[in-house]
């Protein structure tokens, strides 16, 4: 990133200190600044190239021992002006940052030039980085704007977005933090306005000085919540879609944050490991939360015959699809404790989720799968006898068999007990097609027609709120 420029170190602390004949001068003219360019290395003019004086230079910082200056005047004949953007585009290195660190002073300064409560002339303090009034003592000090880049994932994509205005490049959701508001919060907010996207586990990446916009960004990477349906303000942006890890196309340059947070989820294939987060309180932090999943592959699945109660063992497909999941949930960072049914397929990849994240696992008999008494085993497609059967299925299953309302009571008995005993915490379930599907009733309206048609993936995960 640009601020990435050791060995070198730049210091901000300030100094009353004036100019030497080797100190490096700031020149800026309508927001350009005077510098020399040379396949991509950048120079600034010097005191002595201007003749040695400049009286009213102010001390900006220093990289190791050069000190740069923020000078009202003219840069020398044969420097150039350039804009922010065309240095970001042609330049890297110290130079670059220390460009761009100057430009945030130089516009905190003419910006301020008169007080806000008397109109005094405003004029650098002595002791600190500070304009006071000469009029009232009025004192204000640089404006540093937070603001957030957020990488949104679902599903083992992330969403990549351009802007209707401005950088023409792919980027990410961001935006300026509001009065009154966390940083959290204005992540939720931003991926809402522009995209209509609900998003949980949010999680602090790294952050980035970007004087360019006199802003601090704070990069976040957090999750789709529920329907990942992408609904775009198309006044804020020109695009938004979900990237899978080779589709991502990265910026031009390697200066910024949200460059970085694209090459991190491409290079990672998705799997972004958790050492590189500090976690942050979720907005809503007192919410108990519960996952859903579904078993791995095993052959009566492959075979698409009817499971049930029947005790089947993964598949070594479905093994590798848990340990996936279990990659997953260690991504979320949230779960603090798993119940499973005591089927064995359930069992074992709740096992292999458990031993990747380290939390205690509860068998519940109520998450065991639908039991279909004498038509387990059959093909799902069914015997016309099977398919004639389905329709009484709500209210009765022959020869042993489970209704569907006998399911639901016990699914549901199931997550009202999580509400209390778990109250505050997260819970994944990993259990079965049929009793995912009863748990979504719980947490959303459906119709007849959705509920039949609803299917839950092999090892899929879903997340509700309570």
């Amino acid at each position: 990133m640009i601020q990435d420029i050791a060995p070198s170190r730049l210091d901000n602390s300030w100094q009353a200190k004036q100019p030497q004949p080797d100190s490096i001068l700031m020149c800026f003219r309508d927001g350009r600044l005077s510098a020399a360019v040379t396949d991509g290395e950048l120079q600034f003019p010097r005191l002595k190239d201007i003749g040695g004086q400049c009286e009213t230079a102010v001390f900006l910082f220093s990289i190791d021992n050069e000190d740069f200056f923020l000078a009202d005047t003219a840069g020398p004949n044969d420097y150039s002006y350039y804009s922010m953007r065309e240095l970001r585009d042609q330049c890297t290195g110290k130079y670059l940052y220390a460009a761009f660190t100057a430009y945030h002073l130089h516009i905190w300064y003419a910006d301020n030039r008169y007080c806000g409560i008397c109109r005094g002339k405003m004029q650098q303090d002595s002791a600190e980085r500070a304009l006071i009034c000469t009029e009232c003592g009025h004192r204000i000090y640089p404006r540093i704007n937070p603001a957030v880049i957020v990488g949104v994932i679902s599903h083992g994509r992330i969403l990549i977005t351009r802007y209707r205005r401005g950088y023409a490049h792919n980027a990410l959701v961001a935006g300026f933090t509001e009065i009154g508001e966390t940083l959290e919060e204005t992540v939720a907010r931003e991926v809402m306005e522009e995209t209509g996207l609900c998003v949980r586990n949010i999680r602090y990446y790294k952050s980035q000085p970007w004087g360019m916009a006199q802003d601090i960004l704070m990069g976040f990477f957090c999750e789709a919540d529920g329907d990942d349906l992408i609904r775009m303000d198309e006044n804020e942006l020109k695009s938004a879609v979900w990237c899978k890890p080779d589709m991502i196309e990265l910026q031009p340059q390697q200066h910024s944050l949200t460059n970085e947070m694209m090459q991190l989820f491409r290079d990672t294939n998705g799997h972004l490991p958790p050492k590189i987060f500090t976690r942050m309180p979720d907005v809503l932090p007192d919410r108990t939360r519960i996952y859903f999943t579904r078993h791995g592959e095993t052959d009566m699945n492959v075979e698409n015959h009817v499971s049930g109660v029947t005790d089947c063992a993964l598949t070594e497909n479905g093994i590798m699809q848990a340990q996936q999941l279990a990659a997953v949930c260690a991504e979320q960072g949230d779960i603090e404790l798993i119940l499973c049914s005591p089927l064995k397929r359930a069992r074992r990849t709740a096992e292999i989720v458990a031993a990747q994240i380290h939390v205690p696992i509860v068998t519940d008999e109520r998450l065991r799968e639908w039991n279909y008494g004498s038509y387990e085993g059959q093909p799902r497609g069914g015997s016309p006898e099977f398919q004639a059967a389905k329709r009484e299925f709500g209210v009765r299953m022959k020869d042993g068999g489970e209704s569907l309302l006998q399911l639901a009571h016990r699914v549901y008995s199931c997550i009202d007990d999580i509400r209390k005993q778990y109250a505050g915490m997260t819970v994944l379930c990993v259990c079965h097609g049929g009793v995912c599907r009863v748990a979504e009733t719980y947490f959303k309206d459906m119709t007849t027609d959705a509920f039949s048609h609803f299917f839950m993936g092999n090892c899929e995960l879903r997340r509700y709120e309570l």
